[in-house]
């Protein structure tokens, strides 16, 4: 994935991150906010595929099994 759309996808997950921060300060609903976290969790869910589809592009043999070890961890195999 090229740098560019990392951050950018980034830049969105940290606007959302604040439109939350602002949501807690004005009082709002907590299943307002939670929808919110929702969100911000499946974008945050999305750019790691999308890094780790990347990465796999890439890899030899060698990386892949280090990236299979990562996976494990992220899904707390």
């Amino acid at each position: 994935m090229e740098v560019v759309k990392i951050q950018n996808r980034l830049k969105r997950i940290e606007g959302q991150i604040r439109g939350v921060e602002n949501m807690v300060s004005t009082l709002r609903s907590a299943d307002e906010i939670i929808n919110q976290l929702k969100a911000i969790r499946s974008a945050v869910d999305s750019l790691l595929i999308s890094v780790v589809e990347s990465e796999i592009e890439l890899a030899d043999k060698d990386r892949i099994i280090e990236l299979k070890r990562t996976i494990k961890r992220l899904i707390g195999a």
